[in-house]
């Protein structure tokens, strides 16, 4: 005899509570445990719509990667005003602590690898900043001689190492800003 009763989009209910105890606490509180409960499932519910933890794991990543190929800038009226708003969307307390699990996780980035080259969700956040890098420079924002690729790669590795130890947290605004112009300075 049934126990429980049938859960509607369950898989989509366990993600948003793995994304919400990511944004709240942090990747060392993402658990198995942390997720039912949060979700206010039976532990057996998260095991029949994923292999294992890492196949969870890797379930929120790929919806992370989704998320952040869509973001575009909002009005901006330059290369460092579109740039800091694309980084401040990407660059999320989920994407990192996420970013963290996929490096630290063998089963994760093993199911990642052949998804995107590089630290996953980093070179997703990386492939975002240098669209908008190139849509700048059809706009007269970014320099035709601009190395696209190597400010990207800059650009999303100093916003990573400055989000480095905060817990998850974005510097603030004007540090994220001031970061950009830095590194645009001689390509707008």
């Amino acid at each position: 005899m049934p126990t429980g009763h049938a859960i509607l989009g369950a898989r989509g209910v366990l993600l948003d509570a793995g994304r919400g105890v990511l944004a709240a606490h942090g990747p060392t509180a993402l658990t198995s445990r942390s997720v039912t409960e949060a979700s206010g499932v039976a532990k057996g519910v998260l095991h029949r719509h994923f292999e294992d933890f890492d196949s969870y794991i890797a379930a929120l990543v790929a919806e992370e990667v989704a998320r952040i190929r869509a973001v575009e800038p909002r009005a901006a009226a330059s290369a460092v005003t579109a740039i800091t708003d694309v980084i401040e969307q990407t660059f999320t307390p989920t994407m990192l602590a996420l970013v963290s699990l996929a490096i630290g996780r063998d089963g994760v980035r093993r199911r990642l690898s052949d998804r995107s080259p590089g630290i996953p969700l980093l070179g997703d956040a990386t492939a975002a900043i240098a669209d908008i890098l190139a849509a700048g420079r059809e706009v007269g924002w970014v320099r035709k001689d601009a190395d696209v690729p190597v400010l990207a790669l800059a650009l999303a590795g100093s916003i990573y190492l400055l989000s480095a130890g905060t817990s998850g947290a974005l510097p603030a605004h004007d540090a994220v800003q001031e970061v950009v112009a830095s590194i645009l300075a001689a390509s707008v």
